[in-house]
C-alpha cells in the first residue's frame, strides 16, 4: 500500500451526518444550523478522509492538505475547496485533512508525499499556530492531536519561530514540487497584517511594506513606534519572514458561514479556488 499511514482509523470508510463542531449541540448557531438549506454528509474513504478512493496514478494529482477548513466541516462535500479546485483545473485531486489538524501533523504528511510520490503539485491551507501534537509516535494521527493554549499566550513568539520553519522547511524540501501555501481565517490570532498597518499608521509612514525586503527598509521613526508605542514590530517581523520567497495565497477572510457556523462556505471557497487557480494557470 502507497503511503500506509496515511490512515485515520475511527473514519475509515464511514458514513456520519455531523462530525465535530458540526451538530445542533456544539455549532456556534442553532438557528443558521436549522436553516442551512444544503444536505452535509460525511463519507470517508478506506484511508479515513474526505474524499473518494484514491486513484492508482498519485503523482499527476493535486494534493490539498490541511486541517477541518480542509476536510469541509458543516459544507456538502461538493463545496469543499479540494473538490472545487478539481473541477476549475479539470483535475484529480487528493484531500489530506483531519479536523484539529495541527502544523507539525500537515507539515509531515505533506514532506511524506513529496519524498514519495514526488507530484507536480501540492496546495496547504496551514492551520493554527497553538495546534501541535504530540511526540508519542506510537500513538494514531488523531490521538496526537493537542492545544497548546499556555504556551501559546506565554510564548506566541516562539510559536512563530516553530511555524516559520515548518513553513520554509516544506520549501527547502519539494524539490521540483510546486507548493502554494494558503493559511485558515485567524491562523495566528488576527493576522491580517494589512488592516493592522492602515489603523496605526502616522502621516510619514509609506504604504504597507509588500515584502521582507521592503520591511527591512523601514525608517528608524516606524521602526521604533511599531517597537515601542504599538508592540506590533515583532508581529510584522513574523509575517513578512513567513511570506518570504513564498508562492501563497493571502489569508482569506469568510464571506459565509457553513452549518456549524464557524467554518467558511461555498462562497469563500470559491473566492479562495479562485485565488489558487489563478497562481497556478496564470503564473505557471
Amino acid at each position: 500500500m502507497t503511503l500506509p499511514d496515511f490512515i485515520l482509523t475511527s473514519r475509515v470508510n464511514q458514513v456520519w451526518d455531523n462530525s465535530g463542531m458540526d451538530n445542533l449541540d456544539k455549532c456556534l448557531d442553532k438557528q443558521h444550523f436549522r436553516n442551512y438549506t444544503d444536505e452535509v454528509l460525511y463519507h470517508y474513504n478506506s484511508r479515513g478522509f474526505r474524499d473518494a478512493e484514491w486513484p492508482d496514478d498519485l503523482s499527476s494529482a493535486v494534493w490539498c492538505f490541511g486541517d477541518s477548513f480542509t476536510v469541509g466541516l458543516g459544507t456538502p462535500f461538493k463545496y469543499i475547496w479540494a473538490q472545487q479546485l478539481g473541477q476549475v483545473l479539470n483535475c484529480r485531486t487528493i484531500n489530506v485533512s483531519m479536523d484539529g489538524a495541527s502544523n507539525q501533523w500537515i507539515s509531515r504528511k505533506v514532506h511524506k508525499v513529496i519524498e514519495e510520490i514526488a507530484p507536480k503539485v501540492i496546495v496547504i491551507q496551514w492551520s493554527y499556530i497553538h495546534r501541535a501534537e504530540l511526540p508519542n509516535t506510537k500513538l494514531n494521527d488523531e490521538d496526537r492531536r493537542i492545544h497548546i493554549n499556555k504556551l501559546y499566550i506565554d510564548n506566541i513568539n516562539e510559536l512563530w519561530e516553530i511555524f516559520i520553519n515548518l513553513v520554509h522547511g516544506i520549501e527547502q524540501n519539494k524539490q521540483n514540487t510546486r507548493v502554494i501555501h494558503s493559511f485558515i481565517p485567524k491562523f495566528a490570532d488576527n493576522t491580517d497584517i494589512f488592516n493592522k498597518w492602515e489603523k496605526i499608521k502616522g502621516p510619514d509612514w509609506p504604504n504597507v511594506p509588500k515584502n521582507l525586503t521592503e520591511f527591512n527598509k523601514l525608517s528608524t521613526m516606524v521602526v521604533n513606534e511599531l517597537k515601542n508605542f504599538f508592540k506590533l514590530y515583532k508581529t510584522f517581523e513574523n509575517y513578512y519572514r513567513l511570506h518570504n520567497g513564498l508562492e501563497y495565497v493571502s489569508e482569506i477572510i469568510p464571506i459565509d458561514l457553513a452549518r456549524d457556523g464557524f467554518h467558511y462556505d461555498r462562497l469563500t471557497t470559491q473566492t479562495f479556488v479562485d485565488a489558487v487557480r489563478e497562481l497556478l494557470v496564470n503564473r505557471a
